[in-house]
């Protein structure tokens, strides 16, 4: 049999399984089972170093490539980019996913497109590839390659094109933390090192998107959950068994529909380190200096709150720009911000995904002068019974040996010393020291404040103490005053 012919046979009997399947497997195996539709489009640079009959032969390279690399998973077609577009290309500037969907409706109804600004400098060529995924509308930075001389060009756009792949993959489930998803094309899949592969220990982010009724995104339809990551424990063919990691507690959908599409994105570490900045919520937005991290690589246990048999580890403090530099990581970490005492936020996080990023936490300025002021209030709690007892028993001591002017001494001491009322109103004063405009910090204040309020009403800070010296002393004026007298 001819290898036609085998592919023929080999079609058709795919075709025979996918219309054997009901609806829901129908659709898993079209995903699973489909090449991702690939664009790339050429923004050439317009000088004589690069001809417009470099862009059909370019194409073929690129076709050809994937063929040979990526196999059945892709399904490419490479084109010039429009003039508009080109120019923005060329130009390096920022560009939107909006502004491409404006400027290639069509491109979008594919699954990746792939965006090559190739520009002639002194000595060879410049090629930088973007990738924007057309369901999450997600656009990667740019990946750039330099060929020398015209006969590498190919090679530096493939090579530049291929690293800016990143898979996707269908959210099928959701229990709790426990979430599957299936991989785009990942039954075309025969190579095991294919880019095209999400394997254990990999990231991935999820993406929901919400559908009008055409089935483009709505208005602000597009949701890539901050602070959100799914970490790989297993793949079973195409299925990926991951677990749920995020600072906030966001939850994904329980069900997908056309409407609701609740997809991931695998997350690959790129740079040396990433540059984590603290600042506070708000509009200030001031940085949070001083503030520690803790480290952490995930498991089984609860995250919420690491505990010291977890092994958290101190990485260091934020300087003052609220920043500190991570070095790159294979493996998801979480990091757990501190303040004094204070867990403020839990940070899932693959150092190495970007060069910079942002986190937004509680101002817990306030709150840790709180606690400082509460601390010094509680050591002077616990100095002033520690001296009231040491009063009361040199005061019996005098008593017990008949010296009552000595014992009237240490009386008259003990009533000048400080009161639980002195105490209270220190407290008052501090809490009107340290009110914050934020609403979370404020009640752990208030927090703070209540419990060292309830530490003032213990029984050794009461006047309780005081009365009973001096029925004591009364007692032993009335039944040995002429000893008194006589010492």
């Amino acid at each position: 049999m001819s290898g036609g012919a085998r592919s023929s046979v080999a079609a058709g009997l795919l075709l025979v399984f996918l219309c054997a399947q009901p609806r829901t497997g129908l659709g898993q195996a079209a995903w699973e089972f489909s090449p991702y539709r690939v664009r790339v489009r050429l923004a050439l640079e317009p000088v004589p170093q690069l001809p417009a009959d470099i862009a059909p032969q370019l194409g073929k390279f690129i076709s050809a490539r994937a063929h040979t690399v990526l196999g059945a998973v892709w399904q490419v077609e490479s084109l010039v980019a429009p003039p508009a577009l080109r120019d923005e290309l060329l130009r390096g500037g920022e560009i939107s996913p909006e502004a491409i969907a404006a400027a290639l409706p069509d491109d979008l109804a594919g699954d990746k497109v792939y965006l090559a600004a190739i520009s002639y400098r002194a000595g060879g060529y410049r090629v930088a590839v973007r990738e924007l995924d057309c369901r999450t509308r997600q656009l990667s930075d740019a990946f750039e390659r330099f060929a020398p001389d015209m006969a590498d060009l190919g090679t530096a756009l493939w090579d530049a094109a291929l690293e800016a792949f990143t898979p996707v993959a269908k959210i099928e489930t959701v229990d709790q933390t426990r979430i599957t998803a299936r991989l785009r094309a990942g039954g075309l899949i025969v190579d095991p090192a294919s880019r095209g592969l999400v394997e254990k220990g990999m990231v991935l982010r999820p993406v929901i998107r919400r559908n009008d009724r055409s089935g483009q995104p709505a208005k602000l339809g597009i949701q890539v959950l901050p602070w959100t990551l799914l970490s790989v424990n297993e793949r079973r063919d195409s299925l990926l068994d991951t677990t749920f990691h995020s600072a906030f507690r966001l939850a994904i959908p329980s069900r997908g529909s056309s409407r609701t599409e609740r997809l991931a994105l695998l997350v690959r570490p790129r740079w040396p380190s990433t540059r984590l900045e603290l600042r506070s919520r708000g509009d200030a937005a001031k940085p949070l200096a001083g503030y520690e991290l803790h480290i952490k690589v995930p498991g089984g246990e609860s995250e919420a709150e690491p505990t010291t048999e977890q092994k958290t580890e101190l990485i260091g403090t934020t300087d003052a720009d609220g920043a500190v530099e991570l070095p790159r990581s294979r493996e998801m970490q979480l990091l757990y911000v501190r303040s004094g005492k204070q867990l403020l936020a839990r940070l899932p996080i693959l150092p190495g995904q970007s060069q910079m990023l942002l986190a937004s936490v509680v101002d817990d300025d306030r709150r840790l002068q709180a606690e400082g002021l509460i601390l010094a209030m509680q050591s002077r709690a616990l100095d002033l019974v520690a001296r009231r007892e040491i009063l009361a028993a040199r005061f019996r001591a005098k008593l017990k040996a008949g010296q009552l002017a000595e014992a009237r001494q240490l009386l008259d001491a003990y009533r000048k010393m400080e009161t639980r009322q002195d105490l209270s109103r220190d407290l008052d004063q501090y809490r009107q020291r340290v009110a914050s405009t934020d609403r979370i910090t404020q009640a752990r204040i208030d927090k703070l404040f209540m419990d060292a309020q309830q530490l003032l009403t213990l029984r050794p800070l009461s006047d309780e103490m005081l009365g009973q010296l001096n029925r004591e002393l009364s007692a032993a004026e009335s039944g040995g005053g002429a000893k008194a007298s006589g010492s």
